[in-house]
Formats: C-alpha cells, structure tokens, sequence
C-alpha cells in the first residue's frame, strides 16, 4: 500500500526490489510470480473488486496450482523465513476451541493474557498430538508462524519497537515445552539415557554456517598443527603467521572440536584457539560474523533499552557496559550469576563446567570452562564477554539452565541468531 498499490491489477508491476528488506529475494519473486500468474484485471471490470486485504489468489508462492486467501485478518508481511501458506493444510489451528476471551483479545488486537495463552498453547498441541504424539521442530514452526501473521499484534515478539529474532519464537518454546510435558506424563521423555552431567555437547550444527568444511584434497594439516604447537611452546612465530595458519587449518580445528570432549586435550592439540584473538577469529567463521564487533554495536543500539527497562523493574547499578549489562540480564530474569560471571575467590573454591568469566581484578579478566581456566588476563570487558558466549558455539556446549534465559535472550535478541542453537543442559 505505500508504493501506491491498491489492488490486484498494480501488484502486477511490482519488482523484486520494491520488497526489498520485508521479504528474502527468493519469496519476493516467487510472490510476484504469484501475482503475475493471477493476470491482470479483466478490462471493465472495477478496480476495487479485488482489494488488497481480501484477494483471492489461485496460485502457491512455488507455483503450483491450489487456492489461498489473503483475508481481512491481521497479517504482517515482514516476518522472516519461508511463507506457511503451502502447509496451512497440514494442520488446522483450531481456532473455534479458544477461550472467547482469548478471541476478543485477538479480535482487537491486543495481548492475550498469559493464562489465555497458555491454554491456547494445550488447544493446540492437543489436537495435534492426537495424531502426532512427537511433532518436530518445523511443524511447530508453521504454526507459530501463522499464529503470528494472522494476529501480530497480539504474537509477534518484540522487545520496544524491534522484532526478536523470527517473531515467533517464544510461541515454538512455548509448544516445544507443552509436548515434552505431555511426553512425560506417558513416561516417554524426548532427553536421552545417561548423558553425562559436566559440560554437555551437541551434534546440532544451529546457528552455525561453516560447522564442519570438508579440508582440501592433500592438505599438510597435521603439519601446520605440530609447526603451531610447537610455536606456541617457543613463541617462534609472529602474530600474524599465527592467524595466517590458524585460518588455513579451520577444518582440522572442526574436526578435533567436533570428536573431542576432553577439553584440555583440544588445549594440547590447538594451544592458539584458547587465545582471545584466534578464538573469535574461528567463530566468526564457524557462525558467519564478527561476534564481538556485533555485540559492541547492538549493545551501543540497544543497550539504553535495556537498562532502562531494568531499572524500571528495580534492579538498580545497570549500565551499558557488557559485563554491567550482562549481570543486569541475569538478576532480572532470576538467574545465577555464579554459572557465568565469578570473581576470584569463588573462582578459587569451585568452577562450573560451562564456559565462565572471572574477575580478576579491576579490569582484569580470565576465562575457563570445563573447570579449566585457559587464558591469559583480559583487560576489555567486551573481549572477556565475546570470548565466553563464543566458547559455548565453538565446543558445541549446551547452555546451562542456570543461566538459559540470559544466553538465549543474548542469542536472540542482542546477537539476533537463530533460536534453534537454545540448547540446555539438564
């Protein structure tokens, strides 16, 4: 409607670019292609007979022939990731069983309560367990999703005017947790037998765009790892012959990380990677950007946000500095501060198995994990927080649940990276 479209005729001439910034390129021509395939409107024919808000189209955003209806109910078209409207036969949301208090919030678009939510919630998977008693991620998905384009107002995820994440993850946590609750019930639990109760690792590569690379055909891998070990013991290489070498065995660093769960023995095999320089250089390439050049600008973007909504909650000292603001997130959200930030002393009596910072000392700072401290001082607060939160992604470490909702709120709303990484330790 801002580009001056106002009925089905004019989305005929809309370009890929026009949609630039509210959908993926890919669903932007698939939409138009939709449109196009539709035709224009018959000669003669009233231009207000098909509105936008109530066309109906005879076409799939694949191309394939089957009948959607884009009606009068809220929907917001920015949200990300690939459009529901092919899977909507899939499963039916039931809307006519919800509360009518639950239908009136919706109906005027406001938030429904969190009691109204969560019987929503059990409407739901309840009929949808009858026929799939473990229904997968994805499935939830679609169904989050169309809960939120049908009524953003009262769905989408947001923290002030921004969209967390996807907009909809709360909504899939929200029903991931109703099916292991109801799992449960039956004694069928979705957690596997004996795991292990220290630092807990994942085969899920989430979150992440270079997991595992496959190394060249002939690489001197094993080489350039002895020439680093032995480097690291004499301090025979300059800095940037270190880079240059640890960017160039990236996959053989995978491959340890990823079959390794004795942390100090991946110490002994990639001394450097336990550096703050080299560790955020192999996480940017394991998830696709800079963590800690992110974390400075979002916090510089958000951060005024956030300690102003703490202080209105009553927790008071939050400023914007990252491990100030960190320490915020964790007192609000009813958290144990001592699973990530720890100073010395309590350092000195006992370590917790996941990734951790250690104050030092005014402006000094140590990181560990594993109950291994691995570092050398750091003196940014900014470097001391990056390192840790990429410590969980580069060892594949499920958060703990001690401290899940700060690290997933860091995940999703401040680093803004895909829920599927929110993974706990039980």
């Amino acid at each position: 409607m801002d580009l001056g479209v106002t009925n089905l005729d004019d989305c005929t001439f809309l370009k890929a670019e026009d949609l630039d910034g509210i959908l993926p390129p890919i669903q932007s021509r698939r939409l138009i292609n939709a449109f196009c395939s539709v035709g224009p409107v018959p000669s003669g024919s009233s231009s207000t007979e098909h509105p936008i808000g109530t066309l109906t189209a005879t076409t799939h955003m694949n191309g394939t022939p089957a009948t959607t209806h884009m009606n009068e109910t809220p929907a917001t078209t920015h949200m990300m990731g690939t459009s529901t409207m092919t899977h909507t036969e899939k499963f039916q949301i039931p809307w006519q069983k919800f509360p009518v208090k639950m239908m009136t919030a919706l109906k005027e678009r406001r938030r429904p309560q969190p009691k109204d939510r969560r019987h929503m919630i059990r409407i739901i998977m309840e009929d949808m367990m009858a026929s799939d008693i473990r229904p997968g991620r994805s499935k939830l998905k679609q169904v989050a999703q169309q809960l939120v384009e049908r009524y953003p107002d009262s769905f989408l995820d947001k923290c002030g005017t921004n969209v967390v994440g996807q907009g909809f993850a709360s909504l899939v946590v929200q029903m991931e947790n109703r099916v292991e609750n109801v799992r449960r019930q039956y004694g069928v639990s979705t957690s596997s037998e004996g795991r292990p109760k220290k630092k807990l690792k994942s085969s899920d590569y989430y979150g992440c765009s270079n997991w595992q690379p496959v190394a060249p055909n002939g690489s001197d891998d094993e080489e350039k790892k002895k020439m680093l070990q032995d480097a690291y013991k004499e301090n025979l290489l300059s800095e940037i012959d270190i880079k240059r070498v640890m960017s160039e065995t990236y996959s053989a660093q995978r491959i340890t990380l990823n079959n390794q769960d004795n942390v100090i023995k991946v110490m002994e095999e990639w001394p450097y990677l336990f550096e703050a320089t080299h560790l955020l250089d192999h996480t940017e390439k394991l998830i696709g950007f800079p963590v800690q050049t992110k974390l400075l600008n979002q916090i510089e973007e958000k951060g005024k946000t956030i300690t102003e909504f703490l202080v209105s909650k009553g927790i008071t000292g939050v400023t914007a500095d990252p491990l100030n603001l960190l320490w915020g997130l964790i007192k609000y959200l009813g958290e144990d501060p001592n699973v990530l930030l720890l100073n010395q002393e309590d350092a000195s009596r006992e370590l917790p198995s996941t990734p951790c910072i250690i104050i030092v000392d005014e402006g000094q700072y140590k990181l560990a994990v594993d109950q291994v401290i691995f570092n050398k001082i750091i003196s940014c607060p900014l470097v001391a927080f990056s390192c840790m939160f990429s410590i969980f992604y580069v060892l594949n470490i499920k958060y703990p649940k001690e401290a899940a909702l700060t690290l997933e709120f860091i995940q999703r709303y401040v680093l803004a990276m895909p829920i599927y990484r929110v993974l706990y330790c039980t």
